[in-house]
């Protein structure tokens, strides 16, 4: 059972993402935050895997955002926001599970983005990416075919599916992924999936 953490200071929004949650045999609401403060002392009280939060209504707040950056160090989270900053994108780039969608995200989309988070996995759903800084411009860049396949391992997608939608050998497909981990200077498939995004390889 996943324990979940609601925070959203809008009524109805909080009354929506509870009867979504509670649809979900899989997943426990552990308490509903109107604010960051109130939201912190339920994360002291109860164990909690993943905080939800709606924060549109805070968006132009100094001292949520404050808090926001704080509790992104605390606890994994699902965050639903229109357009997050660079900081708060960032932050969620390093972090190692968390989900970043749209404040019209539907409720399939926030259930699935849960689950992901709880399984170690990082979902940024349709955020353009801040352009590149100087430390994430590539040594060589990557080809069209590597930026294909780049594309298709932020789907999460296996070598023999991808090798399938590319009409060519899975060996092929080793060959493009090795290129892509040195070019990215990655070790993983999903490190390199994230700095793609942070370089603007690539769109979500």
């Amino acid at each position: 059972m996943t324990e979940v953490l609601i925070l959203a200071p809008a009524r109805p929004r909080r009354d929506w993402l509870q009867r979504v949650l509670r649809e979900e045999s899989r997943i426990h609401v552990a308490g509903v935050a109107t604010g960051f403060p109130f939201l912190r002392s339920l994360m002291d009280e109860a164990p909690v895997h993943i905080a939800l939060l709606d924060i549109e209504p805070l968006a132009h707040s100094g001292a949520a955002h404050d808090w926001l950056l704080e509790l992104l160090d605390l606890v994994p989270a699902v965050l639903l926001s229109s357009v997050p900053d660079s900081a708060v994108f960032n932050r969620f780039l390093r972090a190692d599970a968390g989900a970043l969608l749209r404040s019209d995200a539907s409720s399939e989309q926030i259930i699935h983005a849960i689950h992901g988070t709880a399984a170690g996995l990082l979902t940024l759903d349709g955020f353009l990416v801040p352009q590149r800084d100087a430390d994430d411009i590539l040594a060589e860049d990557l080809t069209p075919r590597e930026t294909e396949v780049l594309y298709l391992l932020a789907e999460g997608i296996v070598n023999r599916e991808i090798a399938a939608r590319l009409n060519i050998s899975e060996h092929t497909i080793k060959f493009h992924i090795r290129s892509i981990l040195g070019k990215l200077g990655a070790s993983t498939r999903t490190e390199a999936v994230t700095r793609g995004l942070r370089s603007g390889l690539i769109e979500l």
